[in-house]
């Protein structure tokens, strides 16, 4: 651990809890200084620190804001969550110019309880590795077995928290009259959504019960097509799909065209779906354009574990969904590159060529890239535990100035994934 007491973080918006502000605590204690811009009044509700300014001002304002701060307080790292909310792609562009740097915080790429925490960005604009060989070659120090849930989370919490936003942004509206929301449906909308949802849950898992059991019964070969959020910045910023309807007619045509008759392509919704409706609308709309009618078929329900194991193979946008699949030796393929899409993991090449393609992971590639993530990307804790919470901040301030993420925060190049997502139509605004 290095003490720069060089160091001065800028915390834009962190993630729907306390995390920023108690990363923020770690931060001081180990020699750093911080300070946090407040850009709505949830911010200003989740932080607990006094040193904090509030942009209040029209968004394209930003940019010059952004920059008389660095310059004024000598700002050396810049600390965001979700790289693609508007905010923080200006300042992204800003620190480039400015050569500070970008620190970019998610939900873990392991899943339940992993926060990641990278330099320069996330998915294809990580710089994980993305060969086989540089992985492999990666030292890394032998880790005790934890695949176990450490610190467990809830729907409960998750959903208490996105309430939170909501009210208190309303509650501090008139200090923040530009904010611009990085939420593009009304939460009346997803509220409305998520409540009918959990009202519907029983049947939802019924009816899932019935399909699986059909399935199984029915011994008919199957490919798993795991579903994203609409508005998920995965499908929005991170893919060239309009929305997630879009990816669906994409990839049911490509079923179509490519895969052995006699198959199925089983669609998973997300765990946090509501539009049941217009998933269902979507598919059937695009299996008869295709001709594909009876070879389709959604589920709403079930663990990944136990749709993928069974199946030919999982095909995924770019969702962490993979990793899970990848963990139970299914093949798997990702249409757009992220970071686990490398040689020895996933199907590499054209993703239409899946269908006829599909390979297992090496297991000792998985093992390899579990640890490597766990060593360099990824902290222990949670948002939805106390508990968690406070190991996450803890891991995120030691990560941030450890030695080795020192090191790693230096390499000026671009993320290895670039080149692809560039050629599957993904391009960015600004990354580093």
């Amino acid at each position: 651990m290095t003490s720069e007491n060089n160091r001065c973080i800028l915390l834009l918006q962190g993630p729907l809890s306390k995390y920023y502000a108690r990363t923020a605590h770690h931060l001081e204690q180990l020699g750093a200084k911080t300070l946090k811009v407040h850009f709505c009044g949830s911010d200003v509700h989740d932080w607990e620190q006094t040193d904090s300014i509030h942009f209040a001002e029209p968004e394209e304002n930003w940019e010059l804001f952004l920059e008389a701060l660095i310059v004024a307080h000598g700002v050396t790292d810049i600390l965001l969550h979700g790289d693609r909310r508007y905010y923080h792609k200006v300042a992204i562009g800003v620190a480039k110019r400015l050569d500070v740097n970008i620190i970019a915080t998610e939900l873990g790429y392991l899943r339940p309880d992993w926060m990641t925490v990278e330099f320069g960005g996330c998915s294809a604009l990580s710089h994980f590795p993305q060969s086989k060989q540089e992985l492999m070659a990666l030292e890394t120090p032998a880790q005790e077995d934890s695949s176990a849930v450490v610190y467990p989370g809830s729907y409960k919490q998750i959903v208490l928290q996105e309430l939170g936003f909501t009210f208190y942004n309303a509650l501090h509206a008139r200090k923040f009259p530009h904010y611009r929301n990085h939420r593009t449906e009304p939460r009346t909308q997803v509220y409305g959504g998520w409540l009918k949802a959990r009202m519907q849950a029983k049947k939802r898992r019924q009816e899932a019960e019935v399909i699986w059991e059909q399935l199984k019964q029915s011994g008919m070969p199957y490919y798993l097509f795991a579903l994203q959020l609409n508005g998920d910045f995965q499908i929005r910023d991170h893919s060239p799909f309009g929305s997630i309807y879009e990816a669906i007619e994409k990839v049911i045509a490509s079923f179509a065209r490519n895969a052995p008759d006699g198959t199925l392509l089983l669609f998973k919704s997300h765990p946090l779906e509501y539009r049941f409706k217009d998933l269902s609308r979507a598919i059937v709309e695009a299996s008869r354009m295709h001709g594909v009618e009876g070879r389709t078929q959604l589920i709403h329900g079930r663990t990944i574990k136990e749709l993928a194991e069974p199946s030919l193979g999982m095909l995924t946008i770019n969702s962490s969904a993979g990793i899970e699949a990848l963990e139970y030796g299914v093949p798997t393929c990702c249409i757009l590159p992220t970071i686990y899409d490398m040689d020895g993991l996933t199907h590499q090449g054209d993703w239409e060529e899946f269908w006829r393609s599909a390979t297992p992971p090496e297991p000792d590639v998985f093992r390899k890239f579990v640890e490597a993530l766990k060593a360099t990307i990824q902290v222990r804790g949670t948002l939805y535990n106390a508990e968690g919470l406070e190991a996450a901040a803890k891991g995120t301030a030691e990560k941030i100035l450890s030695t080795a993420y020192a090191e790693q925060r230096l390499k000026r190049m671009e993320p290895p994934r670039m080149a692809k997502a560039r050629k599957m139509g993904v391009t960015y605004d600004h990354f580093m």
